[in-house]
């Protein structure tokens, strides 16, 4: 195994064929074109180049934050200590008869147009998602009756203490908008078990449908949905029904067409969007009784107050 050895001094540095780059720009990745700087920032192209990375972050005691593609995340303007690592680079595509293998960096849309090509269906319904492979599995994501889930067979991931472990199918794995995968769980490796079907043109047409009804206007950024829908109740209608903030002072607001959905205005900063999100969580919770979770990736000091809201949430139950 290679180990990274990097200078601070340089502002991108590389050995062993990885790349470290310092005081990286979170908002050059985010969809919702925000937040702060990296201190240390790695896209690692295979799981050895991960495993060497995490080896190095572990002996300099850094901070490690993981993300997909970045598309689906918002990090705070003050930025995140330590090294924030990319799987977008993780890449490629393999197909045995019906079994689809991907990397997670590989995104989902891209998946689904690749496994038409191949006579191969079942995941049309999930067209136009934004993200990875891995962002889609790791929350279970789900979209016109269809979850990736029901695609799944099996996953390799990445445990904080370096090792590798591969998780199968079983019924109880996953719930709705719900993954057995934890956080601190790095997927590197995705399976899918998809249907053989002549049909491709109808299912290109059936996909590209979907991805219409997703279709959200592009006048105003926009990063997908906020928060998780409940098995019997989606996180829209509940937003709806406690209300809509409008705030001058937020630059943000989430759309009236699709109300678990953000739309952001010119200049606002990722702390604006974190309010209208935190703000909004409590309010449907004081109306509703329920407490969102989120289901787009919180990093930085953003986690640890939304840690914050759930503990002040579960003593006033008790």
């Amino acid at each position: 195994m290679m180990i990274l050895v990097y200078h601070f001094s340089m502002q991108n540095r590389k050995s062993g064929g990885i790349a470290l780059a310092e005081n990286f720009s979170i908002r050059e990745i985010s969809l919702f074109r925000a937040g702060g700087i990296a201190e240390l920032y790695a896209e690692p192209r295979t799981t050895d180049e991960l495993l060497s990375i995490m080896e190095l972050a572990s002996e300099k005691g850094l901070n490690i934050e993981v993300i997909g593609a970045g598309s689906h995340i918002l990090a705070p303007e003050s930025g995140i200590p330590g090294l924030l690592i990319s799987t977008r680079s993780m890449k490629g595509i393999t197909i045995r008869g019906d079994l689809l293998t991907a990397g997670p960096g590989e995104m989902l849309d891209g998946i689904i147009n690749i496994a038409i090509d191949h006579k191969l269906i079942g995941l049309e319904e999930l067209g136009g998602i934004p993200g990875t492979i891995a962002g889609a599995l790791s929350i279970n994501a789900s979209a016109n009756g269809r979850s990736i889930s029901d695609a799944f067979f099996y996953a390799d991931y990445v445990t904080p203490d370096g090792r590798m472990h591969r998780r199968t199918f079983y019924p109880d794995t996953f719930s709705l908008q719900d993954s057995a995968f934890s956080p601190d769980e790095i997927i590197v490796n995705v399976a899918l078990r998809l249907k053989h079907s002549k049909a491709t043109a109808e299912a290109r047409l059936r996909k590209e449908k979907f991805v219409e009804l997703m279709f959200i206007p592009p006048c105003r950024r926009c990063a997908g949905e906020v928060f998780r829908d409940l098995p019997d109740r989606k996180a829209a209608d509940l937003i709806r029904q406690a209300g809509f903030i409008r705030d001058k002072n937020i630059r943000a607001e989430f759309s009236d067409y699709q109300s678990n959905c953000i739309f952001t205005y010119d200049g606002c900063t990722s702390d604006e969007i974190f309010t209208l999100i935190l703000r909004t969580a409590e309010k449907v919770h004081k109306e509703t009784g329920v407490l969102l979770e989120p289901s787009i990736t919180l990093l930085g000091s953003f986690k640890e107050q939304w840690k914050e809201l759930y503990r002040q949430s579960h003593q006033k139950k008790a």
